[in-house]
């Protein structure tokens, strides 16, 4: 028997800070014999019908760890479409499905199937990606961070700052977007929500002047911040990912980007959420910087390596470091789904599936019941 459930039926059941616990957790599993991650995968199918031309796109995303008990994926399926320099939803387009396969690591019964994914605490984004992004906050920010800088105006920007308020004491944030009703609208809902006054500005260098922690979470596909804009010691998090995809569809005619190469060379060092995600989908603010000479990979280092404590943080408070959470990782992702499973049987949601193991004689090593 497998329980199926809706994140609904969990969803802001988990605060951020065990979130991010769970994440930091998972990906330090990525290097232990006892976690396994492959490297997100998407699948595009290049799509032109009555209502224009778009990526039908399916994501999947697989891993898991014996240390909380499950392994298994999770699938998505959502359409994009190209406009200008940014990424925008097809005029018609149906709200995503996921669905995470969760395993026993153990015994490698289906425990669940979970639909969709489980939204943060603040109910507007979805939980894995706030907790991505804060993940080792305490190992790269410096301790006396307390004023933030936001590119985009978005749910990702939100969610994630609404995040770091839980996570850290801000005294006050600034936030750009290129369009002013959206930025002034952020600005305004954002404050109310999390008691910190959140300015908007007109000019992207503003947002970066005299902040700690600068959060680019736009829908860009060209570069929004400028290396020559940074201070001594700040901390960027970055979580524009790949489209390699879409270069290869014709969409677009050069890689996503949402840093420029100067903020590259200013910064120390470069965390990675997975450099194998930034080499399989070729992606355009490490791959394409590493090959076209702008930086090494020596100046990348891994979150996990970190975290584990075999690569160093931030040692002080003068450096400059990019975090790029480049791309959902399955580890991640069945590790927060797991949580929710539990979370759902404790409360008595979802409902039973007579999905019962079927011997295969591939799988068992048998023949006698078949000649």
């Amino acid at each position: 028997m497998a329980l199926f459930f809706h994140s609904d039926d969990v969803d802001q059941m988990i605060p951020i800070k065990e979130a991010v616990r769970i994440t930091e957790d998972s990906l330090r599993d990525m290097i232990s014999p006892e976690g396994v991650c492959a490297p997100r995968k998407r699948l595009n199918m290049h799509r032109q019908v009555g209502e224009g031309t778009f990526d039908t796109v399916l994501n999947i995303y697989a891993g898991g760890s014996a240390n909380y008990g499950a392994v298994g994926a999770q699938v998505a399926l959502h359409r994009k479409a190209i406009a200008g320099a940014t990424q925008q939803r097809p005029p018609f387009n149906p709200d995503q499905t996921e669905l995470a396969l969760i395993y026993d690591s153990d015994t490698g019964s289906l425990l669940g199937v979970m639909a969709h994914r489980p939204r943060d605490f603040t109910g507007v984004a979805d939980l894995r990606t706030p907790a991505t992004s804060l993940a080792g906050l305490d190992l790269f920010a410096r301790k006396d961070a307390r004023r933030v800088g936001i590119y985009g105006s978005g749910m990702q920007a939100w969610a994630t700052f609404a995040g770091l308020c839980e996570m850290r004491k801000i005294d006050g944030a600034k936030v750009f977007s290129p369009t002013p009703a959206h930025r002034e609208g952020f600005a305004k809902k954002i404050s109310a929500r999390t008691g910190v006054k959140v300015t908007p500005v007109d000019r992207p260098e503003l947002a970066a002047k005299d902040v700690d922690i600068i959060l680019c979470m736009t829908n860009t596909n060209v570069p929004v911040i400028n290396g020559a804009w940074l201070e001594a010691g700040q901390y960027i998090i970055s979580v524009v990912g790949s489209n390699i995809e879409l270069v290869k569809s014709g969409n677009l005619d050069k890689p996503r980007r949402e840093i420029d190469d100067a903020t590259l060379k200013r910064c120390d060092f470069v965390v990675a959420l997975s450099k194998a995600q930034a080499i399989d989908s070729q992606q355009g603010d490490i791959y394409w910087p590493v090959q076209d000479g702008v930086m090494t990979w020596d100046k990348v280092v891994e979150i996990s390596d970190v975290l584990a404590g075999k690569v160093q943080g931030r040692t002080n408070d003068q450096q400059i470091i990019l975090y790029k959470n480049q791309g959902g990782q399955g580890i991640v992702d069945i590790a927060l789904a797991k949580k929710c499973y539990d979370l759902a049987k404790q409360n008595g949601k979802g409902y039973q599936m007579n999905i019962e193991p079927r011997l295969n004689w591939w799988v068992q090593g048998g023949r006698a019941e078949t000649w």
